[in-house]
């Protein structure tokens, strides 16, 4: 992960960090994350379920290269854990049904997301040789790791 940029940005599924983003946001907006401020719940009771677009999410995930690849991994020395935040736990919890109200792209979204979990999950990690920790949601993935990542969160 810290050999370049370019090695970290490929190991995320675009398409799939567009998706749960986006998911995650309706979940907070329900309640999920008691503490969201004004301007994040009005952007969140806008959103219909599109997920966010992979143009935007490589370079999202690129700009937090310095932050999260790089301070936290640091030297090195990492060991996984479960995540020790508990949004970082939630992140690997399995999405319930959304009241009926809610625009019905997201149940597409709540779909995929559920079969990630059930063919990966979340994975916490802290190095120490770097800063602080990370809560990594994953899935398999027919590639030659065998996983992609689809979020990543501080922990």
């Amino acid at each position: 992960m810290l050999n370049d940029k370019a090695s970290y940005v490929s190991l995320f599924d675009f398409s799939a960090v567009g998706e749960y983003e986006i998911l995650l946001h309706r979940y907070d907006f329900n309640g999920r994350m008691k503490n969201l401020e004004d301007d994040q719940k009005a952007q969140f009771a806008k959103e219909d379920g599109t997920p966010y677009p992979v143009t935007r999410e490589r370079r999202n995930v690129g700009n937090f290269y310095p932050i999260l690849a790089q301070r936290t991994v640091g030297t090195g020395g990492c060991v996984a854990a479960a995540p020790r935040t508990h949004y970082g736990q939630l992140l690997g919890q399995h999405f319930e049904d959304l009241p009926a109200c809610t625009p019905p792209k997201y149940e597409v979204l709540r779909a995929d997301a559920n079969f990630w979990l059930d063919h990966g999950g979340v994975v916490g990690i802290k190095c120490a040789g770097g800063l602080a920790g990370l809560a990594i949601v994953y899935t398999e993935a027919p590639n030659q790791r065998g996983y992609n990542l689809i979020t990543i969160y501080d922990d």
